[in-house]
């Protein structure tokens, strides 16, 4: 046996090898004549006994005595050591010990006169049993110990100095002791030590589940039953023991249902906790359950209780496992519940009124005052409306919107005349549900006192409802305010132009017509910032680099704008829409990297609310920047995440933001050649209230529409739903030559069928935007155009350039696109190895993007010209020649260039040749990836830089 070390079988006792060890030291210590008394402090269920049962058995095993008792309530007259028998073992107790007591009758109050001779027989009896050999005494439930037992175990530890003797008592935790002064004057002595046992680790408690269901449990399911049960095992065993009672197993399904068994048996825990408990405890849980306990001083004057109270009822909380045990944390819901219901409304409307002035005085934040407040029924009092905005204010900051919502419903309880409140409101929540703004903008806009109040309200209203499909009513005096506004303002209310500016580019998002696109094609600069006016907002920057970079002025100058957008928000890890706005336009400018920033900083900060507008639309974003860059895979998964995290939802409006990743999705599988599915989606689309009028939203069903009906073979059909998109653009002002380029792909179409006349004129118009947008994609896909609809060597060379202007771009599959169209030139003009040459790379690229539907297409055309080449599969390792096969294998493995090429019979250049085709390919940039994307070809938008 270990001596230094109470062995216990595991089934007994968890997570508790400290306390067993300085047990055993103490029983140790006692046999070496270091007499001392240990007092064991826990809630029920926390395993005292059972160490006490551990320690006992340790004292056998060293040969000492042991009596053991455990004290009941209302004992009078010496019934603790009444209670103590002598626990079979090595040595035995005489017996004749209980009989040297006087009846509980006769003894009386305690008096020292009186008991000192019982006291002083008894010390006797406890020295001829130590003089056998060491001694332990332990009484369990001690808070019940009655006075005149605790003396005497108080009179025989000051006289025992030298003596093998140990007391071990247990006592739950916040009782207060029967013996009073006795008590104290034992728990004091200097021999006395106190041992508080704390709620066992999620560790331990996991040891425990998986024991109880006797095999491998899921990580998850013993991690919510150590969340739910608070570190307390007796909860814990409860909750598994009724899992297994209504046929829960140890997988995820128990977990779930182990979240709402171990609070509701939590909740019952403590409260049988507090009913034992005098009045105090159940204030300070009260105080705990409305402000946290993370400062004593406050639980203590909410609860109307000293500080030394208040701690120990904290600490009592905490033991009892409704509290974190790692941190100050706040109760548990369940428990919460259970504390708080009692109460009823208007006691806890008075203690969230007291806890927000106790916060206010003690100088907490705005926002932490505020959460009380929001608590309390009724109109706010004068002295929290201050409080209220401030806090809005606080949360405006962090990007806290759902709190910003709920403090400024309260400011308007109080003032409802408040227009720059209502204002805010329904910014606030334009963030996360703008049907839910829209009355709140209509507000606002009704309650605009001037022309420029008006113009502020009517811009915010626009840009904060780009995707809600608006009821015509609301539509129209939507577009009404802004016109009118614009109309009415004069100069001056808009001193440096910049209402003006915010109007004009309103009216071109959500589409007026001619006379608001000739207004805002005269004015292509970003928003500037005048020294005497107040900064320029994100939204502001963000609103003018979407205009700038829609009416396809200048991609700098949309860059310079979005990218102030990124800085300001970026730095803040917020940004809503502004941020989208700005994705967006840096989308369109080629700018990838920065584009993913902007979107990614918005899917982050929307995870906990994947399916409002802001994040479904920050993942459409992402999923169209992926498409644009060639990752149609992924493109695919970014979709479809979007769809999925608002169709999981019956929120209102769920259809309708499901509209833009919905056609992105379709787009991107008419690209991979999945027709059929792509025309399921769009019909799901088509009846929606959202595509009405000339929106971005319209222009890019019409697009994803004619793509599928081309890649139908209605070619008639595909031109009609172009040009209908065209017309949509030219009435929003829509000019970017980039923005669903429905020229080029008019023009492609009319170049198959031999009416190149009728495309050059279009092809003229798409290169004159193209050469002002100035990006490396806008003048490949004009190159591509007018080469698609001119004839002879003229459009082989406007072709080639298409090539090479698309090769430096993002623009993958426009790449891909125009090697396909070269080649199929090339064919025609008789030039065969020409041809196999660009539709082979055609092949490569469309396949590396995963755009099947023009690699099959490609392949067809090689093969017509004397190429070879299996057929096209979802791997893009089949599209790898078998040169290309085994050299691309051959590096995956490590082998350096030099020796594949000694290997193979080919010089180290060839090898390098095929290695830069295999990645091209494969979609990877680097020769580690090469072995995934052999056993699972993917795209990467990262790796593929």
């Amino acid at each position: 046996m270990d001596r230094g070390h109470i062995s216990v079988p595991p089934e007994v006792i968890f997570g508790r090898d400290g306390e067993l060890k300085a047990l055993a030291a103490f029983a140790q210590g006692a046999c070496r004549g270091q007499a001392g008394c240990v007092v064991l402090t826990a809630p029920a269920g926390l395993g005292r006994s059972r160490l006490l049962d551990a320690l006992a058995d340790h004292a056998h095993g060293l040969g000492m005595t042991v009596l053991r008792g455990r004290c009941t309530p209302g004992g009078t007259g010496y019934a603790g050591l009444r209670a103590l028998t002598t626990a079979p073992g090595p040595a035995t107790a005489p017996a004749d010990a209980p009989h040297a007591l006087p009846a509980p009758e006769a003894a009386g109050p305690f008096a020292l006169a009186a008991a000192y001779p019982v006291l002083h027989g008894l010390y006797r009896h406890a020295v001829g049993l130590m003089s056998r050999g060491p001694l332990l005494i332990t009484l369990d439930d001690a808070e019940h110990c009655d006075e005149h037992s605790l003396r005497w175990l108080d009179f025989l530890l000051r006289r025992a100095l030298g003596q093998p003797l140990l007391i071990a008592l247990g006592r739950r935790f916040g009782a207060e002791p029967a013996g009073g002064g006795a008590w104290t004057d034992l728990a004091t002595q200097p021999a006395t030590t106190a041992m508080c046992l704390a709620p066992l680790s999620g560790e331990a408690i996991g040891e425990l589940v998986r024991h109880r269901f006797g095999g491998r449990v899921e990580p998850s399911v013993a991690a919510r039953v150590a969340a739910v049960c608070g570190g307390n095992p007796r909860t814990a065993i409860r909750v598994v023991t009724e899992l297994r009672s209504q046929g829960a197993g140890p997988d995820g399904g128990g977990g779930r249902r182990a979240d709402e068994l171990g609070g509701r048996l939590l909740g019952r825990s403590v409260s049988a906790l507090l009913a034992d408990r005098p009045h105090w405890a159940r204030a300070v849980a009260e105080a705990v359950a409305v402000i946290g306990a993370d400062c004593t001083e406050q639980v203590a004057a909410l609860a109307g209780v000293s500080a030394p109270r208040a701690q120990e009822g904290v600490a009592m909380l905490r033991c009892a496992g409704a509290l974190d045990p790692d941190g100050p944390g706040v109760l548990h819901p369940a428990v919460r519940a259970a504390v708080l219901e009692p109460l009823g409304a208007v006691r806890l409307a008075a203690l969230h009124t007291r806890a927000a002035l106790l916060h206010s005085d003690a100088g907490r934040p705005a926002a932490q005052v505020a959460r009380h407040l929001l608590l309390v029924p009724g109109t706010p009092r004068p002295w929290m409306v201050p409080v209220l905005r401030a806090a809005a204010a606080e949360a405006e900051q962090r990007g806290a919107f759902t709190l910003v919502a709920d403090c400024l419903r309260r400011v308007l309880e109080a003032d409802p005349a408040d227009g720059g409140a209502r204002l805010r409101l329904a910014l606030a929540l334009a963030q996360a549900d703008p049907v839910s703004a829209v009355p709140e903008f209509r507000a606002a806009l009704a309650g605009a006192r001037d022309a420029a109040s008006s113009a502020a309200v009517a811009v915010q209203y626009a840009v904060a409802c780009l995707t809600v499909p608006l009821a015509p009513a609301c539509r129209t005096e939507l577009l009404d305010a802004l016109t009118g506004a614009r109309e009415a303002l004069g100069p001056e209310q808009d001193v440096d132009g910049r209402l003006r500016r915010q109007l004009d580019c309103a009216l071109l998002i959500v589409g007026r017509g001619p006379a608001a696109v000739a207004r805002v094609t005269d004015r292509p600069a970003a928003p500037t910032v005048h020294r005497s006016g107040p900064p320029v907002a994100p939204w502001e920057h963000a609103l003018g680099a979407l205009r700038i970079a829609l009416s396809g002025h200048s991609s700098e100058t949309a860059v310079a704008a979005a990218r102030r957008v990124l800085a300001v928000t970026g730095q803040r890890g917020r940004g809503g829409w502004p941020l989208i706005a700005a994705g967006v336009a840096l989308v369109l400018a080629d700018e990838t990297t920065d584009a993913a920033k902007a979107l990614d900083l918005v899917v982050r900060s929307t995870q906990d609310e994947p399916a409002s507008w802001t994040g479904a639309l920050a993942l459409a974003g992402r999923a169209l920047l992926l498409r644009r860059c060639g990752a149609l895979d992924e493109a695919i998964t970014a979709a479809r995440s979007a769809i999925e995290a608002v169709g999981a939802t019956d929120a209102p409006g769920a259809d309708a933001r499901l509209v833009t990743p919905r056609l992105v999705l379709a787009a991107t599988l008419v690209d991979r050649g999945e027709t059929r599915q792509a025309e399921g989606l769009l019909a799901r689309v088509g009846g929606s209230v959202a595509l009405d009028g000339a929106g971005l939203e319209r222009q890019l069903y019409l697009f994803t529409h004619a793509r599928i009906r081309q890649a139908a073979g209605d070619a008639d059909a595909a031109l009609r739903a172009l040009r209908e998109c065209g017309s949509a653009q030219r009435a929003s002002g829509v000019v970017n030559p980039v923005f669903l380029p429905w020229w080029v792909e008019t023009c492609l179409l009319l170049g198959e069928r031999r009416h190149g006349t009728a495309g050059r004129e279009l092809a003229e118009q798409g290169g004159e935007l193209a050469r002002r947008w100035g990006t490396p994609r806008a003048l490949g896909l004009a190159a591509l155009a007018a080469g698609a609809v001119t004839p002879g060597p003229e459009g082989i060379d406007l072709l080639a350039r298409s090539v090479q202007l698309l090769l430096v771009s993002p623009a993958r599959a426009e790449h891909a696109r125009a090697e396909y169209v070269l080649g199929q030139a090339l064919l025609c003009a008789g030039d065969l190895p020409g041809a196999r040459e660009h539709l082979r790379e055609a092949v490569g690229l469309a396949g590396g993007c995963g755009a099947f539907a023009l690699a099959g297409a490609a392949r067809l055309q090689l093969i017509r010209c004397g190429g070879r080449m299996p057929e096209i599969t979802a791997s893009r390792a089949d599209l790898l020649t078998g040169a290309e096969q085994k050299v691309a294998e051959l590096a995956a493995s490590g082998t350096s260039n030099r020796q594949i090429a000694r290997h193979l019979f080919v010089t180290v250049r060839t090898v390098e040749s095929h290695l830069t085709s295999a990645y091209r390919k494969l979609g990877v940039g680097r020769r580690e990836a090469l072995a995934e994307a052999l056993r699972d070809p993917g795209w990467s938008l990262v790796e593929a830089g």
